[in-house]
């Protein structure tokens, strides 16, 4: 489906901000719990994690190989 070449989370990993990669193409994807939100605009990412109540400069850096944390 494609490359995930970086990641982000909350602190508890109940949300994962994921950049993926295919051929030319980059997209963003969220992972919250068993919830896989796919093909994303960075503004569709911003706006979902402001409803959510997620402050994003609280995203820690993650290894994008890690698999994501199933929590919610």
């Amino acid at each position: 489906m494609g490359d995930i070449e970086g990641a982000m989370q909350t602190p508890d990993g109940a949300w994962r901000v994921e950049v993926v990669r295919r051929r030319n193409t980059r997209w963003y994807r969220i992972v919250h719990g068993e919830d896989v939100l796919d093909w994303l605009s960075i503004a569709a990412v911003e706006r979902i994690l402001e409803e959510a109540g997620v402050e994003r400069h609280l995203l820690v850096e993650v290894d994008p190989t890690a698999p994501p944390r199933r929590t919610a």
